[in-house]
C-alpha cells in the first residue's frame, strides 16, 4: 500500500508536518473494479493520489486513445483545479478496486501557504505533465505507423520505460489510425529493431525517441 506521506507533494518536508497536512484531509474514498472516477463532466476539484489498486485514463474525444495507466503513488486530476470550469480532459476508470485520497483545492491552498515548498513541489509536477503532453502531441506528427507507434509506447511509459498496452488493442488501433494488423506488425518490427522488448501486454521501451 501506498502510503500519503510519500506523495511528492510533501518532498522536503519534516515527518511532523507531512502528518499534520494528512490530519487536515479528507479520509480516502473507495472505487470498484469498472467504476469511473472521473469523466467529463462529473469529477471533484481535486487531486487524486492512489494509494492501493489501478486505474486507467482514455481521452474524452472520438479517438478514445489510451492515456496511460495509474498506479499505487500516482496522481492525477490536476486539470480539474486552479482553472475554469471546463469539461474534464479523459475519463478514470478504476482498473482494479481501488482506494483514492483526494486533496481539493481549498485544502491545496491552504497547504501552499503553511507550507511553500510544496508549492515548489506541485509545480515540478506539472512541468512533468507539460512534458508527457507534448510526447502526445508529438504522435499526431509521425510518419509511420512504426513511429507513431513507437512515440505512443514512449509517452504512457515510466521512468524506467515500461508501459503497458491496453486489453482493447482494437480501441488503441482507431485511436492510432493503424489496423489491428498493423498495430501487431508494428509491434514485431520494433522488437525486431531492438526498440522494444515485450511480454505479454508489458512493453520496455529501450530507445527513447530521440535516438529513433
Amino acid at each position: 500500500m501506498f502510503y500519503a506521506d510519500e506523495l511528492f507533494l510533501f518532498n522536503g518536508l519534516k515527518q511532523n508536518e507531512k502528518d499534520e497536512i494528512i490530519s487536515g484531509l479528507s479520509k480516502p474514498a473507495d472505487f470498484k473494479k469498472g467504476e469511473i472516477i472521473y469523466s467529463a463532466q462529473s469529477f471533484p476539484n481535486a487531486i487524486g493520489v492512489i494509494l492501493e489498486g489501478d486505474a486507467f485514463a482514455v481521452s474524452n474525444n472520438e479517438s478514445r486513445l489510451y492515456m496511460r495507466s495509474f498506479k499505487e503513488g500516482t496522481c492525477f486530476g490536476a486539470a480539474a483545479i486552479f482553472g475554469k470550469d471546463e469539461p474534464y480532459v479523459s475519463t478514470i476508470t478504476a482498473k482494479t478496486d481501488v482506494k483514492i485520497l483526494f486533496i481539493t483545492e481549498p485544502q491545496l491552498e491552504s497547504i501552499f501557504l503553511k507550507y511553500p515548498k510544496t508549492s515548489l513541489n506541485y509545480i515540478g509536477f506539472l512541468s512533468d505533465k507539460i512534458r508527457f503532453l507534448n510526447k502526445k502531441l508529438g504522435i499526431l506528427g509521425c510518419n509511420t505507423a512504426e513511429d507513431t507507434l513507437f512515440n505512443y509506447l514512449n509517452s504512457i511509459s515510466d521512468k524506467n520505460g515500461v508501459a503497458e498496452l491496453p486489453s482493447n488493442m482494437t480501441l488503441l488501433s482507431k485511436s492510432l489510425g493503424i489496423s489491428r494488423a498493423s498495430l501487431y506488425r508494428c509491434l514485431d518490427t520494433l522488437e525486431n529493431d531492438g526498440l522494444i522488448l515485450k511480454e505479454k501486454n508489458i512493453v520496455k521501451v529501450i530507445k527513447n525517441e530521440k535516438n529513433h
